[in-house]
Order: C-alpha cells, then sequence, then structure tokens
C-alpha cells in the first residue's frame, strides 16, 4: 500500500488521513459559507431599514456598534473562557453553537417579520394611541436586533477557536487561504446577487439566512468532531463566578507576554478606527460611488485569487514571522497616502488606475496577512487556554475601540475646524491617524516576536504563567525570510513606481512643478524607509 496514501496527520487526539482532511476541510468551508451569508444580512440591512423607518443616526450608530461592543467586552471573554473548561459529549466548542442556535435563527426570523409582527402589535394594543405603528417596528427591531447580537457572540467567541482544535497546525495556513476565500466568495455574492432586494423582500432574505444558518451550519456540527481534551485545572469545583473572573485576570492579564499581543491587536483595530471614513476620503480625491465600489471589487476579486497560494506560503514561512514582517511593511501605506495632504490631487480617473494598481502591488501581503492572523493567534497562545485567551484580547481591544472609534471622529472634527472651506480636506488626515497607532502596534509587535523566538519559536510552548524575557535562553539567528521579503519588495516597488508616475505626470501632463518636488521627496523617504525595513528585519531576526 502506498504509505503516502495511509500517512496520518494529527491535531490532538484527532487524527486525519489526506481524505479524512479533505473531508474535514470541506465542511468547515461548508459551515463558514452559512456563517458568512447568515451575519451579512443583519449588518447590511438593518440600517438601511431602521433609516426608512425614520430612526436617528445616533440610534442607528447605538444598535449596529455600540451593543456589540459591550456584548463583545463582556459576553465574548465569559464565553471563551467557559468554553476552554467545557466537557461533554459534543466537545467543548459545539455546546455553545449548538444551544444557542434555535434563538438565533429566531431572532433572524423576528428581524425579517418585524414590520408584520410591529403592525399587529400596533393594530392589538395601541391603536388610537400617542405610540405609532413606525415607533412599535423600531422599538421591536432594537429588542430583536439585541437578542441576534447576544446569541450570535456565543457563536463568534468559540467558532475561531474550533479551528484551533480540529486543523492539523501543518494545514492552518493552507485551510486559513480557503476559508478567506470562501468567506470574500460568499460576501461577494450576497452583495451582488441579493443586497439590492434588501427593503423590497427583507423578510424572505432573513428567512432565507436563518434556514441555511439551521440547516447548512447545523450538518457541519453533525460532520466534524472534536476530540477528547484533559480535564480543566479546576476540574470538581464548584462553579462560581467570582473564582472565573479571578481565574481569567490571573491567567491572561499577569504575563507581559500576552499584553504585547493585545496591544498590537488594539492598536492595529484603532489604526482602523478611521477605515469607515476612507469612502469620504475616496469622494476627496473626485472619485465617485461607482469608481470606489469597482476599486473595491477588483481589490476583493485579486486577492480572492491570490488566498490559496498565500495560505500555503504562510504554512512554508511561519504565521507568527509572516505577521512580524508584513506588520511592519503596512507603515508604508500611510506615508504614501499622507502625500495628499501637501500635494494637488490629479484627475479622478488617473488616481483611479493608480490606486488600483497600488492595490495590485499589494495584494498578495495582504492575502498573506488576513491568511496569517488567526494561525499566528494559535502559535502564539495557549492550545488549551486558545479560547479564554482570545477573549482577553478581545475584552481590550473592544473596550478600547469603543472609544477610539469616538476619538477618530473627534479628531476629523477637529481637522475640519482648520479647513473651514474645504470640509472634505479633513478627511486627507486620516492617514496620519492610522500610522501612529500602527507604528505603536508595531512596537509590540516587535517584543512579542522577539519574546516568542525565545520561548522556542514554532517548536516552544506558550507560557502559562509570569516569566521575564531576560530570563528566557537566547533565541537562534535566523536568516531573513527571502519569501517574505520578496513579498513586501513587490508591494515596495507599487509605491515607489506610484510616485516616479505622478512625478513623470506632473511634469509633462499637467505640468505642476510643486507636485513633482512632493512626489520626488515621498520617493526618497520610501526608499530610505524600506532600506530601514530589511536592515530592521535583520536585527529582529537576531540571536
Amino acid at each position: 500500500m502506498n504509505t503516502a496514501e495511509t500517512k496520518t496527520y494529527r491535531c490532538g487526539t484527532l487524527s486525519y488521513t489526506k481524505k479524512g482532511l479533505v473531508v474535514l476541510f470541506a465542511w468547515l468551508l461548508w459551515g463558514d459559507f452559512c456563517f458568512t451569508l447568515m451575519e451579512a444580512v443583519v449588518p447590511s440591512i438593518v440600517p438601511l431599514k431602521l433609516k426608512e423607518l425614520g430612526a436617528s443616526s445616533s440610534f442607528i450608530g447605538l444598535m449596529m456598534s455600540t451593543l456589540p461592543g459591550i456584548f463583545n467586552t463582556t459576553i465574548c471573554p465569559w464565553v471563551s473562557f467557559k468554553s476552554d473548561r467545557h466537557r461533554g459529549k459534543w466537545g467543548r466548542r459545539m455546546p455553545f453553537m449548538i444551544y444557542t442556535m434555535p434563538f438565533l435563527v429566531l431572532s433572524l426570523l423576528f428581524i425579517g417579520f418585524s414590520d408584520q409582527l410591529g403592525g399587529w402589535l400596533h393594530g392589538l394594543f395601541l391603536s388610537g394611541g400617542t405610540i405609532t405603528r413606525t415607533t412599535v417596528i423600531i422599538g421591536l427591531l432594537a429588542i430583536f436586533l439585541g437578542m441576534f447580537d447576544l446569541f450570535n457572540m456565543f457563536v463568534g467567541s468559540v467558532y475561531h477557536c474550533l479551528f484551533n482544535d480540529v486543523v492539523p497546525r501543518e494545514f492552518i495556513g493552507k485551510f486559513m487561504g480557503w476559508f478567506r476565500l470562501v468567506g470574500v466568495l460568499s460576501s461577494a455574492g450576497y452583495q451582488y446577487f441579493i443586497f439590492k432586494y434588501a427593503l423590497s423582500h427583507m423578510t424572505e432574505i432573513y428567512v432565507g439566512a436563518g434556514l441555511l444558518y439551521l440547516v447548512g451550519f447545523g450538518a457541519m456540527f453533525l460532520n466534524v468532531k472534536e476530540g477528547k481534551y484533559p480535564p480543566p485545572e479546576d476540574d470538581g469545583e464548584a462553579p462560581s463566578l467570582k473564582k472565573d473572573i479571578k481565574a481569567f485576570s490571573k491567567n491572561c492579564f499577569t504575563i507581559p507576554y500576552y499584553w504585547n499581543i493585545f496591544i498590537t491587536t488594539t492598536c492595529t483595530s484603532l489604526a482602523g478606527t478611521v477605515m469607515i471614513f476612507m469612502v469620504f476620503f475616496q469622494q476627496s480625491m473626485g472619485l465617485d460611488l461607482g469608481m470606489i465600489g469597482k476599486a473595491t471589487a477588483i481589490n476583493s476579486v485579486i486577492i480572492a485569487v491570490l488566498l490559496v497560494f498565500a495560505g500555503a506560503l504562510v504554512d512554508r514561512c511561519n504565521p507568527v514571522r509572516t505577521q512580524a514582517y508584513i506588520h511592519g511593511f503596512n507603515l508604508c501605506m500611510p506615508i504614501f497616502a499622507s502625500v495628499w495632504i501637501f500635494a494637488d490631487a490629479p484627475p479622478p480617473l488617473v488616481y483611479f488606475w493608480v490606486f488600483v494598481g497600488l492595490n495590485v502591488a499589494d495584494a498578495l501581503a495582504t492575502a498573506m496577512s488576513q491568511c496569517s492572523g488567526i494561525p499566528r493567534l494559535m502559535s502564539m497562545f495557549p492550545s488549551s487556554r486558545f479560547g479564554q485567551f482570545c477573549g482577553a484580547q478581545a475584552l481590550v481591544r473592544s473596550g478600547s475601540v469603543m472609544l477610539g472609534g469616538f476619538l477618530a471622529g473627534v479628531y476629523l472634527d477637529v481637522m475640519k475646524g482648520y479647513f473651514p472651506d474645504d470640509s472634505m480636506m479633513a478627511y486627507k488626515f486620516i492617514h496620519p491617524w492610522m500610522f501612529v497607532f500602527l507604528l505603536i502596534g508595531y512596537i509590540f509587535h516587535y517584543r512579542a516576536f522577539r519574546y516568542w523566538k525565545r520561548l522556542g519559536g514554532s517548536e516552544g510552548e506558550a507560557p502559562t504563567s509570569h516569566v521575564k524575557y531576560g530570563e528566557l535562553p537566547e533565541s537562534r539567528s535566523s536568516p531573513t525570510d527571502k519569501i517574505l521579503v520578496a513579498v513586501t519588495f513587490m508591494a515596495f516597488l507599487g509605491y515607489l513606481g506610484a510616485c516616479l508616475f505622478f512625478m513623470y505626470y506632473f511634469q509633462y501632463e499637467i505640468p505642476n512643478s510643486r507636485n513633482v518636488r512632493i512626489f520626488g521627496i515621498v520617493a526618497l523617504i520610501m526608499t530610505c524607509f524600506y532600506l530601514g525595513y530589511l536592515r530592521f528585519v535583520k536585527y529582529m531576526e537576531r540571536a
């Protein structure tokens, strides 16, 4: 018999042949397809429905952002912590998704029938009163949306932890490539084929999403099995919320190594809080919504094509190292984009194609970053406590982002005050905000990477008790990863090429000597940045 066909791959107590891995991947990806479509309908349709009913922007923001943020800082850490310690016939992750499924499906159906339910309740109890039918519908939507956010948080808290428990580590990058691909294609299919019926066929869409989740995601539960886990450290002890909070805090927040990871993720998220204003920046550059949509679609398709290939590269390069290299290089983007604070914008069509070209050059780096995010955490968090550390990270990140999103808005409002004659100019200052938080995040990313190397890298074990960096044995010096350097160099050439193109364009096509000088300076800055980046990653890999 061919030994290649009988070779098995292990994840904890689970073992798979190649055929078994294909079946596992198929069911997990089918589950992701159903889960992605289910999650897509709420944030895309509910704001439109609330706006149609006359709800205020502050109310919409409260329901769509603040409420999920509150659940993310409370429910998510608790569920993650408890799932690590749960033992049952369905495993430790599945029960939290299975038992909440009926309530999640009901919340989707209730949202879908909110018009009919609101009209029925108003006619039954409030007809002839001062409370209008519309007010009742808005109130019901708020209740049903809160119900959805609550039970969906149970799923979101443990869903990605399931991958850590059932997918062999040597295939996690490839799996995440396929996982991201399915997510992108599912979202694109929903946006292209279904979203246009958001208001006219809202009930049908929500009923379809609920049934697909119930049947499709439910089928995944029946066909993906978790392994066996050793009993938790507190096995046999009486449950206590106070004890759980104490254990959670001690395990997650007393080890400096993990604070480096938490702060890295938090700062990256804070940098992204201004991304909701990116559409306004693009408009300030002269693009209309059609052009913005086309640029986004082109970028999504290119990344989707590269995701599977990127996942294989992540497995080869190691997800922790991949994230460390690409996070550092990502500082390049806000440096380049800040040029528009000083330079005059080109014609919209010219900017559109340069923007698309930059996305093409950076697409492989972006795809690898997407494929390596969760595997990086799997390599840096203890496998037995993966859920609770993800919950702790969500607690720190969500609490900070709730405040950061507000401060980002204040920051842009302040910038508007400096440009009373051009309100769109303020949105060109989103990139300095991104640069500051990406830089702070990368400082802690570097510290986490050095810690990880001293802990043994991919062969080491994540600490479960306090350990000082200086007391760890020195790591082995590693050469800079040539694949990752090549990926970042390709993206760097895109930025440098954009600078040179604009120098040519403003020299010969639309003469603007000031712009030529500005882009010449930016080209020099970008070159110095990339040379410094190469020296730094070599320093980062030292013993």
